[in-house]
């Protein structure tokens, strides 16, 4: 390169032309002003008819080619968007290109230097110029003969991502990559051999080094590593921040210096995979690693040429790039940050790849008339389908027999050969990368395949998050080196965590086969550090991530069979791998086969066998244990009663058993109430569940009662559950059409069920009454209130009959044009609405969510745990259990960018992530519960939530419910709403901070609420609530009481006290205050004045609340404000009064009550 300015860029071979650069493209920085240097602006040309007629014809190509080229307009229209958002104006960067000439003209101004012994260069380096030669390879030998001598370099060119200006903006900074070319003359013929050349190469590299130190001009400069390879370090240049012609600190990037050499310098197939180079004496083995690392100091410019000449023909190929840039940096699967060894280079060379050819059966994959969408999209396809241990990628192929594709095969993990066919470009890939490459390829076919729009999962979504990502998440410590890190290891991965990495991904990925969908190894494989010191002093990665995608179906399972008996070597293996684990089985169908066998039971501890697993392997290989099991045995303990609940009232049993008992309760008495029919006037037709008990999602367990030992029962464990049962009798004629006349038959059927019950299997059994005060005025006659308890087998099923005419007769109560008895017509409208609801919607949805809790083995667990959420924060009367299994089910549904949970922990980390993100102001939750959601009912959907404005919080919408208010009204209000984000965020927040200490006791801070926001607070006797043995933190003493219950020997079916009381506050004060509650077992009431409400307002007779004049002193007495000269005629609410109503109201339940004012 000359000095006379020319483009550092364009002398790169002529890989890039000028001519294309997008001057148009979202500026990096304000660097360097406008892009009109002149300041003057362009004259504006009038359109013609015929520019008019052009643009419409263009129109018109545009959305013709979008059609062909794109998955919809709205996706083009994104994509488009995003490439102008990440896109980088290379024109603002004129500080940067000062500075890449500057640092040329520094290289080539370093004079040669006399030939002298690598060791004395070295010494010489350290005390005369104060820079450590950076190698990570142990010192040359003491008596070591190589010399060293310092020439110019042949050529210095900008290559890489820069070069080829596919560079995107990021929350990083990018790299401008450029290669220095290190003359062949400082070479001599063996100096591929016995690590000669990297001795070189990094005396080269101090030269470099020093020679920018001497001239003085800022820049900041530190060794690393290139992409985490520690055979070939570089030297990272930072701007000086000095705000100089040369000072590039605003356009936000990092020059890498990376010394390389021609191909000419060693014959290539010295270097094959399968030759061993490392010829001291200690290594029988080849030395792939090693031969890779020279030979990838050669492709700089051959790869940058292969990519311009794709970009060169393939218009869109740049704009792909830059989009697969995007896609990995999301799921940090190019970052050193985890140690994947992929890269957008490595992309780029398989898309290149694919441009060319890439089919077995021959042809091209991919078409240089492609647009950037489906060149994205067709890469990714081959990357989530190709079988690379089968197939190796090679883009060129060389005759030499050393470079055949077996030896390759053999030496490496993952092969893509570079053009020339001798250079694996993946050598440093491990299979864990190229698995994690793999397993996110797929997710993001099942994204660009979906109806949906996905492009925010797939480009705008933060992916790489341990507690979202992964089922199980440990953290591994890094032994100071382990048997498996031998000398032949060592000459191959100079750093042992990236050996150690590797050995821990091929036991685990053998271990759980495919109990996993993606075994995940990551670690900070950056390596830092000053010019002054030794490599030695980078810190390296002392642990490692490791996570794993559970595959539902098969990480429960308890056997893993092996070979059988016969085969003894292969027995030897399986035992010599799971060590004492393994053993010799016979099973049902006669095999004998050596086996490992998970003793456990119940739903929690089943999950927990991939930890076991995990624990048992990284101790039988390695010796060490996992520093963090984040499993989800952290959130297990909350899916139960308290351990201070004693067993004698609770059987501890149940938390293996699950739901089963009351499942198989239930089904034998739909049995039963089939059997009694038989002397009912009319037939059941059906029996359908209508509890979250009966749909596996009820927050706490149902435990049998012994209902003749009632009396032995503390009051503080005497709520027993009734669970809603849907008894729907066969269509009649002879029903009344008189809703009075049809409640009075339904409860004689009620009698008759009752009756039938007890003389068939003396089910004992209560009929409640519609019981209507008719002087009540709060009182619905219409509604249906009478129903059946009936005490079966330690449970209460509380059956309500479905009569189809029932809603006909509200219907045309409320139709009746002849009636002008507007109350009447109010009161169906309210029958009709909650008669709906309880034998339609809550049928139907119970029906949707037995489903799913089938489908979804985690679902369960994560929604009881988010009921215990939503209740710990005291909001379980403001959020109904429906709305909560909704939001639930998104996550399970909807899982984009990831896949569905398996973990209950994971479930219930995406669910608080949900919750903490969702902008519900704007934008409705969609849940296609039933799996029949068109795109037609989201549109609807769409139209009706911005029809509607905000007024209704958190809008849940599935396909038989478009409007989402099903369950979103009347709560939660937006004031509720707001608190769950608020709450949400702080949960998300603590457990980061769990998940980073490790510890699992501060998994706790989520159940935890602040009681300092309330204006006051309910202090409830706790010996008074009946559900107080589910809360959380029980006292034992009021558990474990010897003394007889206040409610004598019955048992009461859902007997709440505290429910009832709030019931009536809500009922008396409901226009003015928000009652907060923990239902389960909860003993505080938080109190929260409505502020829309209770703002004074004008005084009139019926107030509405116990009130008091604004002008009203503290002493009792009226007395104008300031300024003012008379008394307000304004009131406001009395809060104190109110309070001690409330008081009164709750007279032996409520101890105390605390106000904040």
């Amino acid at each position: 390169m000359d000095d006379d300015g020319e483009d550092l860029m364009a002398a790169s071979a002529n890989y890039i032309d000028d001519d294309e650069e997008e001057g148009d493209w979202e500026s990096q920085s304000d660097e360097d002003g406008s892009d009109d240097e002149d300041g003057e602006a362009k004259p504006k040309k009038k359109k013609t008819k015929d520019d008019v007629d052009g643009v419409a014809g263009g129109e018109l190509e545009g959305l013709k080619e979008t059609a062909e080229l794109y998955k919809s307009n709205i996706f083009k229209l994104e994509i488009d968007e995003l490439l102008n958002e990440i896109g980088v104006n290379y024109d603002k960067h004129k500080a940067l290109m000062n500075a890449l000439h500057q640092l040329k003209a520094i290289f080539e101004k370093i004079p040669s230097e006399k030939e002298e012994l690598v060791n004395d260069y070295i010494k010489k380096m350290s005390k005369k110029h104060k820079i450590v030669v950076p190698m990570l390879q142990s010192s040359p030998p003491e008596d070591a003969l190589y010399k060293f001598k310092f020439e110019r370099p042949t050529a210095v060119n900008v290559v890489g991502s820069y070069a080829l200006k596919t560079v995107t903006k990021s929350k990083r900074s990018f790299n401008v990559d450029v290669a220095v070319e290190m003359p062949s003359g400082i070479f001599q013929e063996k100096d591929y051999t016995n690590n000669r050349y990297f001795y070189k190469r990094a005396c080269y590299l101090a030269t470099l080094a020093h020679a920018i130190q001497k001239s003085k001009k800022g820049f900041e400069l530190e060794f690393s590593t290139f992409n985490g390879d520690s055979q070939r370090p570089i030297l990272i240049v930072r701007p000086s921040g000095d705000k100089s012609d040369i000072d590039f600190t605003k356009t936000k990037c990092t020059i890498r210096i990376l010394p390389s050499i021609s191909q000419s310098v060693f014959p290539p197939y010295r270097l094959a995979p399968g030759r061993n180079n490392i010829r001291d004496g200690t290594i029988d083995t080849s030395t792939p690693q090693y031969n890779a690392s020279i030979l990838m100091d050669t492709t700089f410019s051959s790869s940058l040429a292969f990519l311009y000449e794709h970009s060169k023909n393939c218009a869109a190929f740049k704009d792909a790039i830059m989009l697969a840039r995007t896609w990995l940096y999301q799921r940090e699967l190019e970052s050193n940050r985890t140690g994947s060894g992929f890269s957008t280079f490595l992309f780029a060379m398989v898309m290149g790849y694919l441009l060319q050819g890439g089919l077995a059966e021959g042809g091209r994959k991919l078409s240089t008339g492609h647009s950037s969408y489906q060149l994205l999209r067709g890469t990714i396809d081959f990357l989530s389908s190709h079988d690379f241990e089968k197939n190796p990628v090679r883009i060129g192929e060389s005759d030499h027999a050393d470079f055949a594709v077996e030896h390759f095969k053999e030496n490496y993990e993952v092969v893509i050969v570079d053009p020339s066919g001798t250079v694996n470009l993946a050598a440093k890939l491990s299979k864990s990368g190229l698995a994690q490459v793999q397993y996110e390829a797929k997710l993001a076919m099942a994204a660009f395949n979906d109806s949906v729009d996905r492009f925010e999962t797939l480009f705008l979504r933060h992916v790489n998050d341990s507690k979202t990502r992964f089922d199980n998440a440990f953290t591994i410590p890094v032994p100071e080196t382990t048997t498996r890190y031998d000398e032949a290891a060592q000459s191959e991965y100079l750093i042992h965590v990236d050996h150690f990495a590797r050995s821990v991904y091929n036991v685990l990925a053998k271990g759980l086969t495919d109990r996993a969908e993606l075994v995940a190894v990551q670690y900070d494989g950056d390596l830092v550090w000053n010019t002054n010191e030794s490599a030695s002093t980078a810190a390296t990665a002392s642990l490692v991530e490791f996570g794993v995608v559970l595959n539902a179906d098969n990480a429960p399972r308890l056997v893993d069979q092996g070979p059988d008996a016969q085969d003894k070597e292969a027995c030897k293996k399986f035992r010599e791998f799971w060590g004492n684990k393994s053993e010799l089985r016979r099973f049902k169908d006669g095999s004998i086969v050596e086996s490992v066998v998970w003793e456990v039971q119940g739903y929690e501890n089943r999950t927990l066998i991939v930890k076991n697993i995990v624990q048992h392997l990284l101790h039988h290989h390695f010796e060490i244990e996992p520093t963090l099991a984040w499993t989800g045995q952290q959130m297990y303990p909350y899916l139960h009663l308290s351990k201070h609940v004693p067993a004698s009232l609770f059987s501890r049993q149940l938390e293996i058993n699950g739901f089963q008992p009351v499942m198989a309760a239930y089904n034998q008495f739909a049995k039963t109430l089939r059997e009694v029919d038989t002397n009912l006037p009319l037939l059941i037709s059906n029996v359908y569940p209508a509890s979250s008990s009966l749909r596996y999602t009820s927050a706490c367990l149902p435990h049998p009662v012994d209902f003749e030992h009632a009396v032995t029962y503390p009051t503080t464990a005497r709520y027993i559950d009734a669970m809603d049962v849907i008894v729907q009798l066969e269509r009649s004629s002879k029903w009344p059409d008189d809703l009075h006349a049809l409640q009075k038959v339904k409860y004689a059927f009620y009698l008759k069920m009752a009756q039938e019950l007890e003389s068939r299997v003396g089910a004992e059994s209560v009929v409640v009454s519609p019981l209507i005060d008719q002087d009540n005025e709060y009182e619905n006659p219409l509604l249906a209130q009478g129903y059946l308890d009936v005490y079966y087998y330690g449970y209460i099923f509380r059956c309500h009959l479905h009569v189809p005419q029932e809603s006909d007769a509200l219907k045309n109560t409320i139709n009746d044009r002849k009636s002008n008895d507007s109350k009447k017509k109010e009161q169906a409208q309210a029958a009709l609405k909650l008669h709906e609801r309880r034998f339609h919607y809550e049928q139907r949805h119970t029906f949707y969510i037995q489903a799913l809790c089938v489908k979804f083995p985690a679902y369960s667990a994560t929604v009881r745990l988010v009921k215990r959420w939503i209740g710990a924060h005291l909001l379980s009367s403001q959020i109904s259990e429906e709305l909560v299994e909704l939001i639930c089910a998104h996550v399970f549904l909807e899982p984009h960018p990831w896949q569905p949970p398996v973990s209950a922990l994971t479930g219930v980390t995406r669910v608080l992530e949900l919750l903490a993100t969702w902008d519900w102001r704007k934008t409705p939750l969609i849940v296609d519960i039933e799996g029949e959601m068109t795109e037609a009912d989201r549109d609807a959907i769409a139209q009706k939530f911005a029809k509607r404005g905000s007024y209704v919080a958190m809008v849940v919408a599935t396909a038989k419910d478009l409007d989402g208010l099903r369950w979103s009204t009347p709560k939660p209000n937006k004031a509720v709403a707001a608190r769950v984000q608020m709450l949400a965020r702080a949960s998300v927040d603590a457990l980061e901070q769990a998940f980073a200490s490790g510890q699992d006791k501060d998994v706790k801070r989520i159940f935890v609420t602040p009681m300092h926001d309330y204006h006051a607070v309910i202090h409830l006797k706790a010996d008074r609530c009946t559900r107080y043995y589910q809360n959380l933190r029980p006292q034992n003493k009021l558990l474990a009481s010897k003394e007889s219950s206040i409610l004598g020997d019955t048992a009461y079916a859902k007997f709440d006290p505290v429910a009832e009381y709030i019931r009536e506050l809500e009922r008396v004060y409901g226009d003015i205050v928000l009652l907060f509650h923990d239902q389960f077992g909860g003993d505080k009431i938080g109190v929260v004045w409505d502020p829309s409400t209770t703002a004074p307002k004008q005084w009139k007779v019926n107030v509405g609340y116990n009130s008091v004049p604004v002008d009203m002193n503290q002493d009792g007495f009226l007395e104008h404000a300031k300024g003012k000269k008379e008394i307000s005629k304004l009131v406001k609410p009395n809060f104190a009064a109110i309070l001690r109503e409330m008081d009164r109201l709750g007279s032996g339940i409520v101890d105390s009550i605390q106000s904040s004012s």
